[in-house]
């Protein structure tokens, strides 16, 4: 390895050491091909959970000639780290027989990226530092084993039977073939020690701040930050962990503390230990909405209900309703839409134009089904050019346009389409990302950021979202 590649492995060992001790367990999963030359990784990743709530422990594993994945899950002592990390240096993974390892195909050196606040496929939510490894090209593994589409039926055939290969790394919690990028791939992931839960909340003028830390925290060096947004201004103060009240709940502690905020509508909060930042959010009264948008919607749709059904289990008879659901959330994120889609005598132009402060341009189709149904994705490239060409006439070249294609399905659902709409640059929102919007509708306005987050979207990014299952 080289002085950088060094310097990434440090690095991610030095920010562990800060909350060193406090993960349960590693939860581990890979799926390789059997090549002449061995069998090697074309994707793995290394989980390292702070509890084992809700971690499965259920055993998986699947061979065929070409083909061997598995998904466990193992100790993550502070040696099971190290040894993690050693074996992480020369491209290596831990098999589910822990007395053999998988490596990446690679030429000489492996090439490491850190980074140190989240993962690059995501950006909010509790910190996720991520030690990236990365090998040789990932379509020159696929054609070195068989005809590719060969391998996909021969999963078919298996005892147990997937469909394809994005089934199987489906079921091994990894990112599809076009999710994972053009690099075979091995990856430390370690989940924050500690966050504040979603049920911290204020009322009647205080604040009840709650967090969920593991296990092992001292909670002597853990600091609760916060910043109180009120009619005079914004106050600033922090409470530390000794001043919580806290008790055990299986292997975490939950500690909450309350802070005075009079008529405030809102209050972030920044949980810390040891003087490093490990998650921030938006502690509200749930009278007193953050998005006036949403608080004005909430008369006729308390708690998101419709809209969430119209979203997530829309009526394949109405395809209009779930259109003016899309525009509707979009809407309630603070963008403003015209929606194209409603108008009989602009019918040929796109589904919505959804534009955030910046002025910045979204081009949204939606489809019930598949994401090239009736052309959908032929008409929305059209679409995207026309427009595209008219802000440069206008002298707007400097805007970002966008094109986004929506649908009620899940990821998997619709693998068929994703090489076809990152061939195009379309950003695709499915199921999973549509909950996570509809979850961000109580929080302050930030549709500036959400149309980034959604470039990330385009099948192959290098950003595109972590885990949407």
């Amino acid at each position: 390895m080289n002085s950088q590649q060094e310097q990434d492995f440090a690095d991610f060992v030095k920010l562990l050491a800060c909350w060193g001790g406090a993960y349960q367990c590693a939860v581990i999963s890979y799926v390789a091909l059997k090549t002449v030359q061995g069998p090697r990784l074309l994707f793995g990743r290394v989980l390292l959970q702070p509890s084992r709530i809700e971690i499965s422990d259920e055993v998986f594993t699947f061979e065929t000639e070409h083909v061997a994945a598995a998904r466990f899950v193992a100790r993550a002592t502070p040696a099971d780290i190290t040894s993690f990390l050693n074996k992480a240096k020369t491209g290596e993974i831990v098999c589910i027989d822990d007395a053999k390892s998988l490596a990446l195909a690679k030429e000489g050196n492996v090439v490491t990226h850190f980074a140190p606040i989240y993962h690059p496929f995501i950006s909010g939510g509790p910190r996720l530092p991520s030690l990236l490894i990365r090998g040789n090209s990932r379509h020159d593994l696929l054609t070195s084993i068989a005809n590719f589409r060969e391998v996909d039926w021969e999963l078919k055939a298996a005892d147990a039977p997937f469909d394809s290969f994005d089934d199987l790394l489906g079921r091994c919690d990894l990112p599809t073939l076009a999710q994972m990028g053009d690099l075979t791939t091995l990856e430390i992931v370690a989940r924050s020690p500690g966050m504040i839960v979603q049920e911290s909340a204020i009322k009647a003028g205080e604040a009840k701040i709650q967090c969920r830390i593991a296990a092992a925290l001292n909670i002597e060096r853990l600091r609760i930050g916060y910043k109180i947004f009120n009619n005079e201004g914004i106050d600033r103060g922090s409470l530390h962990g000794a001043a919580f009240a806290w008790r055990q709940e299986v292997d975490t502690k939950i500690g909450s503390c309350n802070v005075q905020v009079g008529d405030a509508l809102f209050l972030q909060a920044f949980l810390s230990y040891k003087d490093v930042c490990i998650h921030e959010w938006w502690v509200t009264d749930p009278e007193k909405r953050l998005n006036p948008r949403y608080s004005i919607h909430q008369i006729f749709d308390d708690d998101l209900e419709l809209l969430r059904r119209m979203l997530l289990q829309p009526d394949t008879d109405k395809p209009y309703a779930f259109e003016n659901a899309v525009s509707t959330m979009l809407s309630l994120l603070g963008f403003s839409v015209s929606n194209y889609g409603r108008i009989p005598k602009l019918q040929k132009g796109p589904d919505i134009i959804a534009i955030p402060p910046s002025g910045d341009v979204s081009v949204v189709e939606c489809t019930m089904g598949l994401l090239d149904e009736n052309g959908k994705i032929a008409k929305l490239v059209q679409r995207a050019k026309l427009i595209r060409e008219q802000l440069n006439q206008s002298g707007y070249a400097f805007l970002q346009l966008q094109p986004l294609i929506v649908t009620p399905l899940s990821r998997a659902e619709v693998t068929a389409d994703l090489e076809t709409a990152r061939k195009h640059d379309i950003a695709v929102i499915c199921k999973a990302e549509l909950e996570e919007m509809l979850n961000q509708v109580s929080l302050p306005l930030k549709p500036d950021t959400l149309f980034q987050d959604a470039k990330k979207l385009v099948p192959g990014a290098q950003d595109e979202a972590l885990f949407w299952r």
